[in-house]
C-alpha cells in the first residue's frame, strides 16, 4: 500500500522513514535537511555542546529563565526569533489593537473605506493591522502564530512577507470589487498564509474544532463556509477571505513548482 510523503504528499510503495524524527518521506525528502527534520537542530546543538565541552571543560552558568521564548526550540518547525516575522506581525497588531482602544478616531483613520481608497490609499495596508474586537484579534493571531513560522521556514522570510502582504492586498481588492462596506482585519492575509501552506504541505495535520484533519481538507472546509455564507449579511468579509485564499493558493503552487531549484 502506497504511503504519502509528509512534505509533498507524493505516494511511495516503499517510503523512507527518517531515523531521526521517525517521519515518512519520499526519496526527494528522505534526508533530514530536506524535510526540516525537527531532530536535526537538536543533533547540531548536541554537536556544538560537545565541542564546547571539549574546548571549555568548565561549563558557563546556564540562564535559569524559562520564559515563553526559551521554549520555542521544542517545536518541530521553530525558527529563530530574529527571522520569525510572524511574531513581529503579531506584536505590531497587538500594539495597534491597544492604540485602537486608547486613541479616539484611530480605527477610523486607518480603516479601509472602499469609496475613499484613492484619497486614503495607505488604508489598504493599515487596515490589515486593525481588528474589530478581542476575539477577532485572538483568532487571527493564533492562526498566524501556529502556521506562520512553518511556512516561513519552508519558503524563507522574504517570500513569507510577500505571501502575507500580497494576500492582504489581494483580499482588500477583492472586497472592494463586491462591497462598499468598510473593512478591517488580517483575515485575508491569514487565509493566504494558510492556503499557501496547504499547497506546500498538504498532509500536515491540523485540528478544526478539536477534529483532526489534513490542512488541505481544513482549507476546503473554510472555503466552503465562506462561499455558503457569502451575501448572508453577517458582517464578515467573505470575499476578502476567498480573495486572500486564492492568492495563497497561487503562490503555493508557484513555490512548489520551483522548490527543487530555489528552495532546497
Amino acid at each position: 500500500m502506497a504511503v504519502a510523503c509528509e512534505i509533498c504528499g507524493k505516494k511511495e510503495i516503499m517510503p523512507y522513514k527518517c531515523k531521526v524524527c521517525g517521519g515518512t518521506f519520499c526519496s526527494e525528502h528522505r534526508l533530514p535537511e530536506h524535510h526540516y527534520c525537527p531532530g536535526l537542530d537538536k543533533l547540531k546543538a548536541r554537536a556544538r555542546d560537545n565541542q564546547q565541552i571539549t574546548h571549555q571543560p568548565v561549563p558557563e552558568p546556564v540562564n535559569s529563565s524559562t520564559g515563553f521564548f526559551n521554549r520555542r526550540s521544542s517545536s518541530s518547525y521553530a525558527v529563530p526569533i530574529s527571522r520569525n516575522y510572524s511574531l513581529y506581525i503579531i506584536v505590531v497588531c497587538l500594539i495597534v489593537f491597544f492604540l485602537q482602544k486608547l486613541i479616539p478616531g484611530f480605527t477610523e483613520f486607518f480603516l479601509l473605506i472602499p469609496e475613499l481608497v484613492f484619497q486614503r490609499p495607505w488604508t489598504i495596508i493599515t487596515s490589515m493591522f486593525l481588528h474589530a474586537n478581542i476575539s477577532h484579534f485572538f483568532f487571527n493571531m493564533m492562526v498566524l502564530y501556529f502556521f506562520g513560522p512553518i511556512l516561513e521556514k519552508k519558503i524563507n522570510s522574504l517570500n513569507f512577507l510577500i505571501v502575507y502582504f500580497g494576500a492582504g492586498i489581494f483580499a482588500a481588492i477583492g472586497h472592494m470589487l463586491v462591497s462598499s462596506s468598510p473593512v478591517l482585519g488580517a483575515s485575508g492575509a491569514i487565509y493566504g498564509i494558510f492556503a499557501c501552506l496547504a499547497i506546500m504541505m498538504p498532509e500536515l495535520r491540523v485540528f478544526v474544532l478539536f477534529f483532526p484533519m489534513k490542512i488541505i481538507q481544513a482549507l476546503a472546509l473554510f472555503a466552503f463556509v465562506d462561499i455558503v455564507m457569502y451575501g448572508s449579511g453577517d458582517m464578515i468579509a467573505h470575499a476578502a477571505h476567498l480573495s486572500g485564499m486564492l492568492f495563497g493558493l497561487y503562490m503555493g503552487y508557484r513555490f512548489k513548482k520551483v522548490k527543487n531549484k530555489q528552495m532546497w
